[in-house]
């Protein structure tokens, strides 16, 4: 094979590669995501330390007695051994070196600026006696040139000194006078920074190789030295412009002699922090560390630590790749049996790559709480504060309760990896985070969130009782945990509400807090759908009280299946007048259309329905139930009309029955497939009229079978029986519904519906509204 041709080979199998990852159905996109999460959450473990061994000051030891398998020496506790190298870097001496050429350069500057001061100030004299704008131009080039920006004021000053006076300053004695307090200052030594920023109040100054400690108040900064020079010129120039003009030329030509020296001031750091000795002693070979049920005290608790790091230091090289691959598949035969759980029994969550990659984010989001954990460097027992719970109760109200125990326990898996097979934190974030779960999975509205607080800290509080009592912790210590405890019991619930919002939107996920919301009969929608078609709405409430107890029957999402009866009629909005429950009197729409024409409006309410549903924000789970209600059914009443009218013309017209058929598809899930027979069962019953008990079963048992023998419920997961049970869920209900009525004689209007209520109320099973017209069994089939 050429070297194009495997270019080629390359090229094509890297294209499937990235086009297998675009597509949601496609298994590697799934493994590629089940890849990255084990690999990220390996870094979240800790590398170059050995964590097999859990313990903490003041517990029991219960393992066999530990020997040192080897010598190695007694390090010290890491924050005393931080703390102590913080005092020899503070006890470092700032170091600034004296630049002998400064007070020269400051000399010469302040002679060069009285040299363009009298310049200028001459031109400015001209200026004002002759008024000439050459003048005027000339003394602006000159003033420019000079290094102190003079007021008008500060000028006029200067001006006298240049005149003839008697007595006063001049500008020989203005310059002289300040080239004395100048280097008064320099000599005393002024520092390049701020004097109370340094961290100690005593410096070391170079000149050379000569070092000499002094005092800060030795020195002084550039502020000091501002305000020695101002106090002088205060006592020596009683004009105020005079004294601004000496002063602004002070602060034109000042700069400090003593420079800090950074570079010398590290390395004098770096070198005390080198000196403070990082052990205290020495372990030797077969030295035992701790026996059998001691106490772990600070002393022992030193031995382990620097045993730990002893073993870690000593199998980094060679073996670190083992230690890579050992976490590796540690987390991916944690994450592996979580996965299995979802493939084996929760297929639509496998299925959907956004569901997936939200389970992924909420394990990653409590292992690197797991990880800051240790990352956080202090004494309290922060591990309380990983919010397992607001992730059981994520997951529980996102997907359901069996899917937040099994992630759980997931989780627990990891963290207690991650801090070194911590048994006690796992226990405890399971208990907890299994409460907190189980308080969310019938939530009915968002702030039932908040309840669970008292339950997640139950979880906690008997988890941390029986854990201090094994190991006889201290009473202060349980106090600790608990407080912390209380803390996480707070924080989850509103951990929980928060992200609930930002997953909804951002991986467009749609909850049971979502179709209890929906359920709301002041919902903008199902209000509308009331005032314009009250037929179809009467009708839908109907179809959803027996959605949702044949739901309940048979193991699906009850109020999943009542929303979408609810919904799955919204498109007959836009011609209500067309179906029959809406129908006022005998006429009917259809009467002067052709069964063709009336097929099609009829069919058209589910196209209209879902471009309804879409605009108004539903979720798609909902959206599904208007195609799929009516599946592939045929429209029966027009098709067998239109059957009809071609055999009584006798001209041989074939009616193609795929043009009185509804779109599809097919119910996909038990709660479409559900609202699909409750559909044709209550269009059927309802005008079979009146019913005994058992013609009704039969009935229903019959439509059931019917759309069973179509094929109608090939698609989804309804099993037969699960169609006994809709049966039976179905009889329940619509015996009430179809309960036989006495034949009354002419009697007054009240005592007709008092009689009817007394009879009416030992009916068995819940009353829905009735759906007035009903439906007949041509448009129950629409």
């Amino acid at each position: 094979m050429d070297s194009n041709s495997q270019h080629s080979t390359l090229s094509k199998t890297l294209a499937k590669i990235v086009v297998a990852g675009r597509d949601s159905q496609h298994p590697f996109s799934k493994i590629l995501l089940g890849l990255v999460l084990i690999v990220v959450i390996s870094f979240m473990f800790p590398h170059g330390e050995d964590r097999e061994i859990s313990y903490a000051t003041g517990t029991v030891w219960v393992d066999k007695d530990l020997i040192a398998p080897f010598s190695f020496p007694l390090l010290r506790d890491q924050r005393d051994y931080e703390a102590e190298k913080s005092v020899a870097v503070q006890s470092v001496y700032p170091v600034f070196e004296r630049a002998p050429k400064v007070q020269l350069a400051v000399q010469e500057s302040l002679r060069g600026a009285f040299k363009a001061i009298s310049v200028a100030s001459a031109a400015r004299a001209r200026m004002l006696t002759t008024e000439s704008r050459e003048d005027s131009l000339a003394f602006a080039v000159l003033r420019n040139a000079t290094p102190v920006n003079f007021t008008d004021a500060q000028w006029d000053a200067v001006a006298r000194w240049a005149g003839p006076r008697k007595g006063g300053n001049s500008l020989a004695s203005t310059e002289s006078f300040l080239g004395v307090c100048l280097t008064d200052v320099l000599r005393k030594g002024i520092l390049d920074r701020e004097a109370t920023r340094l961290p100690r109040r005593t410096i070391a100054i170079r000149k050379g190789t000569m070092e000499e400690l002094i005092s800060v108040n030795a020195v002084s900064d550039m502020v000091g030295a501002f305000s020695d020079i101002e106090t002088r010129l205060f006592a020596s120039f009683g004009d105020r412009d005079e004294h601004a003009a000496a002063f602004a030329v002070a602060r034109a030509v000042l700069q400090p002699n003593l420079v800090f020296n950074q570079l010398e001031t590290l390395r004098l750091a770096q070198a005390a922090e080198e000196n403070v000795p990082r052990t205290t002693g020495f372990v030797q070979e077969n030295e035992r560390i701790v026996s059998k049920h001691d106490r772990i005290t600070d002393e022992i608790k030193l031995k382990l630590d620097s045993y730990q790091r002893a073993k870690a230091d000593r199998e980094v090289g060679a073996n670190e790749w083992k230690h890579w691959i050992g976490i590796i598949l540690h987390v991916g035969l944690i994450v592996s049996l979580f996965a299995v759980y979802l493939f084996l029994f929760r297929k639509r969550i496998i299925r959907d790559n956004s569901k997936l990659a939200l389970i992924a984010l909420i394990l990653l989001m409590e292992t690197y709480f797991t990880a800051l954990s240790l990352w956080v460097d202090v004494s309290q027992p922060i591990q309380y504060l990983i919010f397992v719970p607001a992730a059981s109760m994520l997951l529980a109200i996102i997907f359901d309760s069996r899917v937040a125990f099994y992630g759980t326990v997931t989780i627990a898996f990891l963290i207690a990896g991650i801090r070194g097979n911590d048994y006690t934190i796992a226990l405890t974030s399971l208990v907890a985070g299994t409460f907190g779960a189980y308080t969310v999975r019938d939530i009915s509205n968002r702030t039932q969130i908040f309840r669970s607080l008292i339950f997640i800290f139950i979880g906690y509080a008997v988890s941390i009782f029986a854990l201090s009592f094994e190991q006889f912790d201290s009473v202060s210590m349980v106090v600790t945990q608990l407080l912390f405890a209380l803390v996480n019991a707070v924080v989850s619930p509103v951990l929980t509400y928060a992200l609930l919002f930002f997953f909804e939107r951002a991986f467009k996920v749609t909850t049971d807090l979502t179709f209890v919301e929906l359920s709301d009969f002041n919902t903008p929608l199902l209000r509308e759908l009331s005032e314009k078609a009250p037929g179809t709405f009467h009708h839908s409430m109907l179809l959803g009280s027996l959605a949702e107890a044949a739901a309940e029957a048979t193991g699906a999402n009850p109020i999943l299946a009542r929303v979408g009866a609810y919904y799955h009629d919204i498109g007959k909005m836009e011609k209500p007048e067309y179906f029959v429950e809406n129908q006022i009197g005998t006429h009917s729409k259809h009467t002067r259309l052709r069964p063709r024409m009336s097929a099609l409006i009829i069919a058209s309410h589910v196209k209209e329905g879902m471009e309804m549903a879409r605009s108004r924000g539903l979720p798609e789970r909902v959206v599904e139930f208007i195609p799929e209600h009516h599946g592939t059914t045929r429209i029966a009443f027009f098709y067998d009309k239109a059957v009809r009218q071609a055999e009584r013309k006798g001209t041989g017209e074939t009616i193609q029955e795929e043009d009185f058929q509804y779109p599809g598809p097919k119910p996909r899930t038990k709660e479409t497939g559900i609202v699909m027979l409750a559909d044709s069962v209550e269009a059927s019953t309802r005008a079979l009229g009146e019913l005994t008990p058992q013609e009704l079963e039969d009935a229903i048992e019959r439509m059931i079978k019917q759309r069973f023998l179509e094929g109608q419920l090939d698609d989804c997961d309804l099993t037969l029986k699960d169609l006994t049970r809709i049966k039976e869920a179905f009889l329940k209900i619509l015996v009430g519904t179809h309960h036989q009525r006495i034949a009354y004689p002419m009697v007054p209007p009240d005592a007709v519906e008092a009689q009817e209520d007394a009879v009416a109320a030992p009916a068995v099973g819940p009353v829905p509204p009735d759906p007035a017209q009903g439906a007949t069994s041509a448009e129950g089939q629409a």
